[in-house]
């Protein structure tokens, strides 16, 4: 019996080494500190509006102002999907409109997919939320030098993933801006 058992383990442990050793490293995506301190990461919407977003993990949503939006929209990207009741940071209560972005792209190096995205008429910024955050798990936020780093890019997840080398080459709380 204890022969198995210590087969077993020498077997788990091969096994376990085995997806460890498969696991791919996250990736890290620069920083800026703008402002009153808040950092950014340049982001990419349905492949057609540059954006900087501010990194809000008290924000449920990935938050648009209504520039970025009129810019996507032109380009034909959002679809609307619900109207969602929420509180700002600042406890206003609203009803806000809840769309899906096909893709975002953060920094040139990690792709997600079918975002949710708020649009916020008042926004002066575009707001970097949960809604994507929560894809890129687990994350860590770096500060010197200021970094973003997201396990899941990379990984075998269908709405996650490394953008491809030619991309890579090229140069419920609502956030409220």
């Amino acid at each position: 019996m204890l022969r198995i058992a210590m087969i077993g383990l020498a077997a788990l442990s091969l096994l376990s080494s085995q997806v460890w050793a498969e696991a791919e490293p996250g990736v890290s995506l620069p920083l800026q500190q703008q402002g009153a301190g808040g950092y950014y990461v340049h982001g990419l919407l349905a492949g057609a509006v540059e954006t900087d977003m501010l990194v809000d993990t008290g924000s449920s949503y990935v938050v648009l102002s209504g520039a970025t939006f009129a810019r996507l929209k032109s380009q034909g990207h959002p679809v609307y999907q619900r109207t969602i009741s929420g509180a700002t940071a600042t406890g206003r209560v609203l009803d806000a409109k809840v769309f899906l972005v096909s893709e975002l792209a953060l920094g040139d190096v990690c792709i997600l997919r079918d975002v949710e995205v708020v649009m916020l008429p008042g926004a002066e910024r575009d707001i970097l939320g949960l809604s994507a955050l929560r894809r890129l798990q687990s994350f860590a936020l770096e500060f010197d030098p200021a970094t973003l780093t997201a396990s899941a890019c990379g990984a075998r997840n269908p709405l996650v993933s490394a953008a491809p080398a030619d991309r890579a080459n090229r140069s419920a709380r609502l956030g409220e801006g």
